[in-house]
């Protein structure tokens, strides 16, 4: 479990990269508002190599997968820092994704599966401090960019340097055993992919698909340009501006723990709902903070609010995602949802870049972009996806129960 959790660290070191480079790649390659978020919605279709890996963990295992992406995002990394413009930059960026993502169904399933049925919720709140810390890192550096050598280039250096961890990775992750019995029972081989779409599973898979298209939108828009807005729009230092990640970010991860005791004593549905619910109106409204006496302190708190929620929101999804699906389907779901929440980036950001002149900025638009599509996928949510809390993870899947697991 330790392992997965330094894995973690890296991943989520890469996914945050992203927002925290663009106003210096924007400078740097002399992009406008509209450019910088077309290339982000370009990169989010590297979850259609994501799709495809994480179907291959449902067939080989998942140690399987985490080795591929661990291995190669090194590589991509490296070829970001060195890419001479926009299309060889875009390109390496849609496989840093797809690998990216690969790399994190790896770990949340592994995980899931590793763990007994109490300490399911736990395990998921260390996973989001360690997203957390990792995520931190990228905010440190962007705190002093200008004494990085490269730039926005030398964070894409530092990604790269893990590769020196390929070999004893390799020697120390292990499959689940989970995923070992089912293997052995022939479900793994019985199993297929248009299963999802399948009684009893054809409902919640329909259902969490949507979801997972629509909620999506109003958390890109909102939490991919803080930083971007505070140093562009705001005129705060990349100093300030990471001062108020950091801070904010820091208070808002007790938002881990306290999701991991309310998904277990209040329930995986009210905490969804009311987190997700808190994330986006506090992201929204961090964007309307006027400049003036006061602006830092009230972007810090609002950032702080925004985390919690966040982090105990998307604890539970994560729950909600694995519970509710088989062994042989598992990681199946994550990456077809993946595709969801690809095509949720690609609305999001080229939303984003058409409704920015009529609507007379970036901020409106994020506004607007964020009410329309969270409400809808509430409303399926609530409809829709059953409670899980105090069901064993074959009981959630509707699985056959499978003895002999040792779990920690």
């Amino acid at each position: 479990m330790g392992l997965l959790l330094v894995l973690s660290v890296y991943a989520a070191y890469l996914q945050a990269l992203g927002g925290i480079t663009a106003p210096f790649l924007a400078a740097d390659l002399g992009l406008d508002d509209a450019q910088i978020t077309a290339i982000t919605g370009f990169a989010s279709l590297g979850a259609f190599g994501t799709a495809a890996l994480a179907r291959l963990a449902d067939r080989h295992g998942r140690r399987g997968l985490v080795m591929v992406s661990f291995a190669l995002l090194p590589l991509f990394s490296l070829l970001t820092a060195i890419a001479p413009g926009i299309a060889s930059y875009t390109l390496a960026q849609v496989v840093v994704n797809a690998l990216m993502g690969a790399l994190f169904t790896g770990i949340v399933v592994a995980m899931v599966e590793g763990s007994s049925d109490g300490w399911r919720a736990r395990g998921q709140a260390w996973f989001g401090l360690a997203c957390a810390l990792g995520g931190g890192v990228a905010v440190g550096l962007g705190a002093v960019i200008e004494h990085v050598p490269g730039g926005w280039r030398g964070f894409w250096w530092l990604a790269a340097l893990p590769a020196i961890a390929i070999l004893p990775v390799r020697r120390a992750l292990a499959e689940t055993a989970r995923f070992e019995l089912a293997r052995e029972s022939g479900r793994v081989a019985a199993s297929r992919a248009i299963d999802l779409f399948r009684e009893p599973w054809r409902r919640r898979s329909i259902a969490l698909l949507g979801i997972a298209l629509l909620r999506p939108i109003a958390f890109i828009a909102t939490s991919s340009w803080p930083y971007y807005h505070m140093v562009k729009t705001l005129a705060l230092t990349p100093w300030t501006a990471s001062l108020v990640f950091v801070v904010g970010g820091s208070i808002g991860q007790l938002g881990n723990p306290l999701g991991a005791r309310l998904a277990n004593g209040w329930g995986r549905r009210p905490t969804a709902v009311w987190g997700s619910l808190v994330c986006v109106a506090s992201g929204i409204a961090f964007f309307w903070v006027p400049v003036g006496k006061g602006a830092v302190a009230s972007l810090i708190a609002l950032t702080a609010l925004n985390q919690g929620a966040s982090a105990a929101f998307s604890l539970v999804d994560r729950l909600i995602g694995t519970e509710l699906f088989p062994t042989p389907l598992r990681a199946t779901f994550s990456g077809v949802a993946g595709l969801m929440i690809a095509a949720a980036y690609f609305v999001a950001n080229f939303g984003l870049s058409l409704l920015v002149k009529p609507l007379g900025g970036l901020v409106p638009a994020i506004s607007w972009l964020s009410v329309v599509t969270f409400v809808p996928a509430t409303l399926i949510f609530l409809a829709a996806v059953p409670e899980t809390r105090g069901l064993s993870l074959e009981e959630a899947a509707r699985e056959t129960p499978v003895p002999e697991i040792e779990a920690t």
